[in-house]
């Protein structure tokens, strides 16, 4: 039997999660879809960037007293992922709400929430 770990399968969910965030952007007609498809897709780098960060048996990347320095180097945690998530989820949020904001400017100017007509320039 072959044995799945845990940083393999986060890596196939973060897989799973930017296919389907990438397809609704590029093939989805309605625009709240895509907004959805957005976050989809800003979601599954996060969960690979925190999935890059993680180390079996890891320890905290803080260099504590008693701690070999010979063995901190391997067995720390990679903090770089994490921090750089929540950056992303701040602006993940932001660009969302302005995405939201936009649609329904153009939903209230356009009577609909078809990008295609929004693009041709037909209205209601």
């Amino acid at each position: 039997m072959i044995e799945l770990n845990l940083q393999f399968l986060s890596f196939m969910a973060a897989a799973v999660l930017v296919v389907i965030g990438l397809g609704g952007m590029l093939f989805l007609d309605n625009l709240i879809k895509k907004i959805i498809a957005f976050t989809l897709l800003s979601d599954g780098v996060n969960l690979a960037l925190v999935t890059l960060g993680y180390v079996e048996g890891g320890i905290v990347s803080i260099l504590e007293p008693g701690t070999s320095g010979a063995a901190f180097p391997t067995n720390a945690v990679l903090i770089f992922g994490p921090g750089i998530v929540l950056t992303n989820i701040v602006i993940g949020v932001s660009t969302t709400a302005v995405l939201v904001a936009v649609t329904m400017v153009l939903y209230q100017r356009y009577g609909t929430l078809k990008a295609s007509k929004v693009l041709k320039g037909e209205r209601k």
